[in-house]
């Protein structure tokens, strides 16, 4: 009976270790290569580690940067890691969503955007009067943030234009955290719209059968889900508005 035990656990441990050891695909690999480069501006640091994770796809917490995806696909796992690569070097903003309102301070205070004095760059300012400390915004109060919120997503991307940029998403499923890149328009005119990573999802936690990486124009309908959270916004005010 033990040696029976020893003997599944082993073939448990050779199979984990045959699905950590699958290469990733030469189209798939240069695809990533592609991205960490036009990102990073070809940072030779970068790039070495891209590369390295690429060879050999990590199998930590602490490479992948994601918890609980230790056992996701080889690619998934590699981009995972390139993309907190990238954010640690600090080629791309991550922003978790309890920080969510902070985000157009931080890109002025990094120098990726100019508000030129704009108002509408502080969320707070589209409250009209002041807020009861005791109770929160009123109806009323609500609804005038909700309808100032067009005015705020135009203001922060004309802002990122007045420095040559771009702000774009990478679309990751599961997570806490928007993730975001300031592009040149070449770069966004060139990877708007790519597929870094498409397989099937084989984790039981996720309740989708399929998992996309993308890049896309910013997610503003995840930047307002990340803001119902950080504002406490109540439910008869959380749907989206229209901010086109």
């Amino acid at each position: 009976m033990i040696r029976r035990a020893i003997c599944a656990a082993l073939l448990l441990v050779s199979s984990a270790l045959a699905v950590c050891a699958q290469p990733i695909p030469e189209k798939q690999a240069q695809l990533f290569v592609d991205f960490a480069r036009d990102v990073s501006g070809n940072d030779p640091q970068v790039m070495s580690t891209a590369r390295d994770l690429i060879e050999t796809p990590p199998t930590t917490l602490e490479t992948i940067g994601y918890y609980g995806l230790e056992d996701a696909p080889a690619a998934e796992r590699t981009l995972r890691g390139i993309i907190s690569l990238l954010d640690a070097r600090g080629h791309i903003l991550g922003i978790e969503d309890k920080y969510i309102n902070e985000m157009p301070l931080v890109l002025e205070q990094q120098g990726l955007a100019d508000f030129a004095g704009d108002p509408q760059r502080d969320v707070m300012t589209l409250f009209p009067g002041e807020i009861d400390p005791e109770t929160g915004p009123s109806d009323d109060q609500w609804r005038a943030f909700r309808k100032g919120f067009g005015g705020h997503v135009r203001a922060i991307e004309a802002a990122m234009a007045r420095r040559g940029h771009v702000l774009m998403s990478l679309d990751l499923p599961l997570g806490d955290t928007l993730h975001l890149w300031c592009a040149s328009p070449e770069m966004a005119e060139k990877w708007r719209g790519q597929v870094l990573y498409f397989g099937r999802n084989t984790l039981d936690r996720r309740y989708f059968p399929t998992v996309t990486v993308a890049v896309t124009d910013v997610a503003w309908n995840d930047y307002w889900g990340f803001l119902t959270y950080a504002l406490f916004i109540p439910e008869r005010h959380s749907d989206l508005p229209d901010y086109e």
